[in-house]
């Protein structure tokens, strides 16, 4: 996804104008349908306000290997999960599960079992 289709996706996901995206960045409406068909480009600074003001990180902007918003909060959250150290230890188990044929509900009931019996004791 170029940078101009992705100042169209987050001015589309947020139902904005290219009018009221200009008023937001302070620039011309003609001006944002330049970059959106990708013969302009935001300055860093443009790119830092577009991101505060949505609330959306700035590297989706940055990034090319990222297409949606759902796309990197998901990797955020991907990040996240292998980072802490508790989970390498659940996926070595989920991969073990797989491995023995396991199925997704059999392990969900194995896991409600688990509960059930850590609050008995």
């Amino acid at each position: 996804m170029s940078f101009g289709e992705k100042v169209r996706y987050v001015r589309k996901k947020f139902s904005l104008t290219t009018g009221q995206l200009a008023r937001l960045l302070n620039v011309t409406q003609s001006y944002i349908s330049h970059v959106e068909n990708n013969r302009r480009k935001f300055g860093r600074d443009k790119i830092a306000l577009l991101a505060d003001k949505l609330y959306i990180p700035v590297e989706f902007f940055l990034r090319e290997d990222v297409k949606t918003l759902e796309q990197i909060t998901f990797n955020n959250h991907l990040t996240a999960i292998f980072e802490d150290e508790t989970y390498p230890n659940y996926f070595g188990v989920v991969d073990q599960a797989v491995k023995a044929k396991i199925s997704p509900e059999e392990l969900e009931q194995a896991i409600e079992f688990i509960k059930k019996y850590k609050r008995m004791y």
